[in-house]
């Protein structure tokens, strides 16, 4: 028995290993160097400067992630010494490789078969379309909440055999914190959770308070009560017209077929057939385990409602559906799989077998395709660096999506640029209106008071709510704004606007 315990070590130890170092590997050749990436490192200065007030001071975007993302960063952040790419490519190929290996463990655990480490492989190699597409490779993500969902997911599946209140309690907390972080863990395992211990409750495996308890912690989570408190943002629920619903359930199939691509040649055709090649075997594995008691029938329960929760939820209120919808569907890839898996230790089925491994086979050879990390800008960040720095110019105003936080942060604060919105009115900087995922203070007299008087403004034109929709307009309202530049500069398709005296907002 001893050499026989000492095996199972090495061989989970192996396979631990194994899989974290494929997450990393994967992790770091699809990181993308967007401005969304940049908001860990650039909160924790904040942290660092001012404590606690950075929550009230950040304009966090509904899809907060202070609960969840932030914490985790800025742990690592500490263990490696610095705020840049490693802590990030390190904390999220955690969030994959962990949501794979716990997943992996509940299966071996209810069944005790070895098939379970085949759903370690299938969901840490997922196509290089998910990825990118799908945001794993991204630290600010659905992905990184599906961890905190199955976290949350094994421990109550864990509770069927303890009934403990108190480890209902740790989930129940979990789970608000993880929807005040991202509204997505609301239908993706809130509810579905709530209502299988309702019904696990009902059958008196566990006690009536547990699923009260997470149903009250429920409804304050869909009451965004926190968000509320500290005034942050809140994501409301709206129906689209139902003759949007059509168009949206052809984006599900594409987008779920295209995440579970079982025939290398990555197109319409292969991503609808491997839509409903899944969509048969995810429904044949959930009536082969809901016929199974307590753990099995709940991983059954649980996957067929966060499948559905999610999809359903997407066909009838998302109203911006494209390519990189496909980050909403990680929990629907993730459970359908394990679905699979779970079914396999039951019953051997050849079929299933196949398709798992032609699954692995085809994301392998996905990633010997030419796929870029998802609007990566490393290296436009770093011209514009370099242009700004042989201008003697270290502190401005810009477009979010002109680098500025990418800026911020690659520069390590040697460069800063706030970033602006545009009035499509007036055409004027409104400075009265602060841009999410910014620091308020950032546009307040004391900030602006220690920054170097020689300052710019970018112009760059772009068809949206932010930016200018022609340049010129902008650029007569804003010498009519701020008053004529010293120097005027071009970069690439950007005006820049230098003034040589510190620029107030003449709002404040």
């Amino acid at each position: 028995m001893k050499n026989l315990s000492t095996t199972k070590v090495v061989s989970l130890t192996l396979i631990t290993v194994i899989v974290l170092a494929v997450a990393y590997f994967l992790t770091s050749r699809y990181f993308p160097f967007e401005p969304d990436v940049a908001n860990s490192p650039l909160v924790w200065r904040g942290f660092l400067s001012e404590g606690f007030s950075v929550l009230t001071d950040w304009k966090p975007t509904p899809d907060s992630w202070y609960f969840t993302v932030y914490p985790i960063n800025f742990i690592f952040f500490i263990l490696t010494g610095n705020d840049g790419q490693l802590p990030l490519v390190l904390s999220t190929a955690l969030f994959v490789g962990l949501s794979a290996l716990i997943l992996s463990w509940v299966i071996h655990n209810i069944k005790h078969s070895n098939s379970a480490w085949l759903a370690a492989a299938c969901l840490t190699m997922l196509p290089a379309y998910s990825y990118v597409h799908g945001f794993l490779a991204h630290p600010f993500s659905h992905y990184s909440t599906h961890f905190f969902g199955v976290l949350v997911f094994t421990l109550c599946l864990y509770n069927l055999k303890k009934n403990s209140f108190g480890l209902a309690a740790i989930a129940t907390l979990l789970s608000l914190l993880a929807a005040v972080s991202d509204p997505w863990f609301k239908v993706c395992y809130f509810l579905p959770l709530l209502l299988v211990q309702i019904y696990y409750a009902w059958h008196k495996v566990i006690g009536k308070k547990i699923p009260a308890l997470y149903g009250v912690f429920f409804l304050l989570a869909m009451n965004n009560a926190i968000p509320r408190w500290m005034h942050w943002p809140i994501q409301h629920f709206e129906l689209l017209p139902m003759d949007m619903w059509l168009a949206n359930a052809k984006w599900v199939l594409l987008l779920v077929g295209r995440s579970m691509n079982l025939f290398f040649i990555d197109n319409s055709l292969t991503a609808i057939a491997s839509f409903i090649i899944w969509a048969v075997l995810i429904i044949y594995a959930f009536f082969i385990c809901v016929k199974q008691q307590r753990e099995t029938r709940f991983f059954a329960l649980f996957s067929l409602l966060t499948i559905a929760g999610i999809i359903s939820s997407f066909i009838i209120s998302y109203d911006s559906a494209d390519y990189s919808s496909a980050r909403f569907f990680v929990n629907a890839t993730s459970f359908g799989i394990a679905l699979c898996v779970l079914s396999l230790s039951l019953q051997r089925n050849p079929i299933l077998i196949a398709v798992l491994l032609l699954f692995c086979a085809s994301s392998l050879y996905s990633y010997t395709q030419d796929q870029p990390p998802l609007a990566d800008r490393k290296q436009e960040t770093l011209s514009y660096m370099d242009f700004l720095q042989q201008h003697n110019l270290s502190f401005g105003y810009g477009s979010y999506w002109m680098v500025a936080n990418n800026v911020n942060w690659l520069s390590a604060g040697k460069i800063h640029i706030t970033s602006i919105l545009f009035d499509q009115q007036t055409h004027r900087i409104d400075f009265g209106s602060i841009r999410s995922q910014t620091m308020k203070s950032w546009l307040r007299d004391p900030f602006i008071a220690q920054s170097p008087e020689r300052q710019f403004v970018a112009f760059t034109a772009a068809r949206n709510a932010e930016q200018c929709a022609e340049l010129q307009p902008c650029l007569d309202a804003v010498t009519e704004q701020l008053g004529k530049p010293d120097e005027k500069l071009h970069y690439l398709d950007t005006v820049i606007y230098v003034y040589n005296h510190r620029i107030y907002p003449p709002s404040l």
